[in-house]
């Protein structure tokens, strides 16, 4: 069985990571824009035993992913596994490890592939690079939300349900006061 595992040191508490990955908007922003997604659940609160259901378009056909949160350990991270995805197992490990008031992004993957004797020929044509790539790109969005001004920005983007809160803080101009 197939392990992949992606790391990313974070300049940002740990707290935050867990923020932002347990927030129902994070999918969305952790998706490429190239890929296609549609969220089927309408909650998606990190909690385990929850059943978290999208569509995917992989290959111009759409694939149903059913991914039940198994294991929950806030802030440092969390475990979910494919109940119908277009794998034969998937075991997705979340975590956020703390380094000296930073963290570290791990994600670790155990797949395994529908397709019999083809599915090593198949992961090493397309699965295992598509993966790569995928998980990459959700890195550098996780660094880059976390570490830059963009942080700010995107937290308004964020809908009323989700959990994150930015540390930007609005402050109004005060108004001079005026004499008579």
């Amino acid at each position: 069985m197939p392990t992949k595992v992606f790391e990313t040191y974070i300049k940002a508490p740990v707290q935050k990571l867990w923020d932002f990955h347990s927030s129902a908007s994070a999918l969305r922003i952790l998706t490429p824009a190239e890929q296609e997604i549609q969220l089927i659940s309408q909650n998606l609160d990190v909690k385990e035993g929850a059943l978290h259901e999208m569509k995917t378009k992989q290959f111009g056909i759409w694939i149903t992913w059913k991914a039940r949160i198994t294991k929950v350990n806030p802030p440092h991270g969390f475990t979910d596994t494919a109940e119908k995805s277009p794998f034969k197992s998937w075991t997705h490990h979340h975590d956020f490890i703390e380094n000296e008031g930073d963290c570290i992004l791990r994600d670790t993957i155990h797949y395994e592939l529908k397709g019999g004797p083809l599915a090593k020929l198949i992961d090493e044509i397309a699965v295992s690079e598509k993966l790569d790539k995928m998980f990459k790109y959700r890195h550098r969005v996780t660094k880059e939300h976390l570490e830059t001004e963009q942080a700010k920005i995107n937290a308004e983007l964020f809908d009323s349900a989700t959990s994150y809160v930015s540390d930007f803080e609005l402050h109004e101009p005060k108004e001079e006061a005026s004499t008579p």
